[in-house]
């Protein structure tokens, strides 16, 4: 069922158009993931479909009755709430009638006049009935459940809401427009202050939402996982295409080599009916020549396809080669306050090496970042840098620029021997041009900001980079710039990033944070996740083979003092435990193999494409669900019944 409908859509501000000619159309239980470099109107384009603003030209169509809820912004700051009051805003009316109910409850246990006592109690079921049918005993557990997912555990939920950071801000809005449950959710970056883990949690649950999702979001991985299609907001118009992420980048691709060649072969038409024209206007043929003039006037010319530039020219400066030993991170323990961050953690850096460190918001990566970069001191232990080693810090808050000073005075700091004509080509390569390298650094937005670091540092000629949370504020193109440019750098990068494309492209190390220490894997972000999966699974089968060996009936277990043991088993029993484990470890490599098979077929772009069954993937992703949970249990009976066979 169609329940928006745009049509040669444009939104103008001035003498300016954010876009036109846009038309495409939502259908109920949509997923859209809206795509488009930083500028483009992807927010204006959320205020049209939601109706904040009106098309200045076009059409759009709303089905009657829908409510649409855009992810909160700048609200609620100063606040005196706290962060589980303020989850429970959404459920404001049935607050109210929650408290309603307890000062019923209340006056019928003091009330002593049977007719008063009869009037309440029948005002107390008809609430208690319409609380329970609008899902009121429900909504503290779904508060509860967002908050957790979304990074907020238990004991931060008094914190008032004016004591929270600006990301923890950013989450807590998100979890409002979450419980806030629109028929129509728009949500414009709504990744942004996640970690890995709520991001994971993010995609589950919009994956499970009941109505429409439209999410602009730059997180490649994010949109592959939940968008069923995609709108590119590109030249000024946007186009539609069925399917995820990686089947509209196919599907855009072959878009534009068809408009490529419609395009060349108009413009050899144009060619040779213009030379017609210029040969035969003034001669013999003259009427034929006007003719195809007036023909060729009102000819709809096919666009040219736009040059998919880079949005940066980005390229990190060769800054030497150092020595093998590139830092020596000796028992490093870090704290705030009273609370410690991490456990000590010690390893060795070598040359040319790409580490990832990973884990939840507030764990403490930042802050190791900065006493990897000498920026800060750790609470015990200590980092050394190895010979001949030029670092260069990247911080995510942009601290280490100067907001007074002017763009061009700024990124100049870093290479004072520049000249006035090659600072301003450098600049011009990160898109700030002409008039706009004169602005002041604290006037720009997110992206800009990201984008004068990025120029600073990459003149800086380090062989050491150490960026935290380089990704943020930047949009799909400068993201994979961004990463084109690590992967040519000839240096040893030490990277934070929430971007999983990102680090599954350049990662061969990961510093992991797990239950208050980080773990040093080595090996590629992917193999870590592999790895992390498989330690999971197996936890959950100790836990199953933990529980199964429980006493039964509240007995306590036997200790080894009291010499007690296992009866023995029969030889019956052992052959009969044998075939079970033989057949369990053919069970086990059937399912892996057709967890094997759905995965690849779910990263089939064909599975996306238009035509295709819509609720394929989802049947398959389904069964993968089952199959991974049928793999954990028949790992977990197999460690048992090994577990039976190795005592006889």
């Amino acid at each position: 069922m169609t329940i928006v409908r745009l049509q040669d859509a444009g939104r103008q501000y001035g003498d300016r158009w954010v876009f036109r000619n846009v038309s495409f159309t939502v259908g109920a239980r949509d997923r859209w993931g809206i795509v488009g470099r930083n500028g483009v109107g992807k927010t204006t384009l959320f205020r049209t479909i939601s109706g904040d603003d009106e098309p200045t030209e076009g059409e759009i169509w709303r089905h009657p009755g829908l409510r649409f809820t855009l992810l909160r912004q700048n609200r609620g700051e100063q606040s005196a709430a706290t962060v589980h009051e303020a989850a429970l805003e959404p459920f404001a009316d049935l607050v109210a009638m929650e408290a309603r109910i307890n000062r019923e409850m209340e006056e019928l246990g003091t009330a002593t006049d049977p007719h008063v006592a009869e009037r309440l109690l029948k005002s107390y079921d008809r609430h208690v009935e319409e609380f329970r049918r609008r899902g009121g005993y429900e909504m503290r557990s779904r508060a509860d459940a967002t908050l957790e997912g979304l990074g907020f555990p238990p004991e931060t939920w008094e914190k008032p809401i004016r004591a929270l950071s600006g990301g923890e801000l950013g989450r807590l809005r998100l979890a409002q427009t979450l419980l806030a449950q629109p028929d129509v959710l728009l949500l414009d970056e709504p990744t942004n202050h996640l970690d890995l883990r709520s991001t994971e949690w993010l995609e589950e649950f919009l994956r499970g939402y009941p109505g429409t999702v439209l999410v602009v979001s730059h997180d490649r991985v994010f949109l592959e996982r939940l968008a069923d299609h995609v709108l590119h907001l590109e030249e000024g118009t946007a186009y539609a295409y069925t399917g995820g992420y990686d089947s509209f980048l196919d599907q855009r691709e072959a878009r534009r080599e068809l408009q490529r060649k419609q395009y060349e072969q108009q413009q050899a038409h144009i060619a040779r009916t213009e030379a017609f024209i210029q040969k035969f206007i003034a001669g013999t043929r003259t009427k034929q020549a006007k003719s195809r003039r007036t023909l060729l006037n009102r000819l709809e010319r096919v666009a040219a396809v736009g040059r998919d530039e880079k949005a940066m020219g980005l390229q990190f400066a060769s800054g030497g080669r150092s020595g093998g030993v590139v830092m020596r991170v000796d028992g490093v323990q870090c704290a705030y306050g009273p609370r410690v961050l991490f456990a000590p953690f010690s390893a060795e850096v070598s040359r040319a090496e790409r580490i990832a460190i990973v884990g939840p918001n507030g764990c403490g990566k930042s802050t190791l970042m900065r006493v990897l970069a000498g920026v800060a001191q750790p609470e015990r232990g200590s980092v050394t840098m190895g010979t001949g080693v030029r670092p260069a810090y990247y911080r995510q808050d942009f601290t280490h620029l100067d907001p007074d000073k002017k763009i061009r005075e700024e990124v100049a700091q870093a290479a004072p021997s520049l000249t006035f004509p090659e600072l301003r080509s450098h600049l011009g390569r990160f898109l700030f041009t002409g008039d706009e390298q004169e602005a002041r650094v604290g006037d720009l937005s997110g992206g800009e900001q990201a984008r004068v670091a990025l120029a600073k540092i990459t003149l800086q000629k380090a062989n050491l980079l150490l960026l935290d949370e380089p990704t943020n504020h930047l949009d799909i193109e400068s993201r994979e710039v961004l990463e084109e440019a690590l992967e040519g750098y000839d240096g040893t990068v030490i990277l934070i990033s929430h971007d999983r494309a990102t680090l599954s492209a350049l990662s061969t190390r990961v510093w992991a944070y797990e239950e208050g220490r980080f773990v040093d894997y080595p090996g590629t972000f992917d193999e870590w996740l592999e790895w992390s999966a498989r330690r999971k699974a197996e936890s959950a089968a100790t836990s199953v083979l933990a529980r199964a060996a429980e006493p039964k009936g509240g007995a306590a277990p036997s200790s080894a003092s009291d010499g007690a043991k296992a009866p023995a088993l029969s030889k019956n029993e052992i052959r009969r435990r044998e075939r079970e484990q033989q057949a369990l470890e053919a069970r086990i490599e059937q399912i892996e193999t057709r967890i094997g098979e759905i995965e690849a077929v779910l990263g089939d772009p064909a599975l996306y494409a238009a035509g295709a069954d819509p609720s394929r993937p989802a049947a398959l992703a389904a069964e993968r669900d089952t199959l991974t949970a049928e793999l954990a249990e028949a790992y977990a009976t197999w460690e048992r019944v090994g577990e039976e066979l190795a005592g006889v």
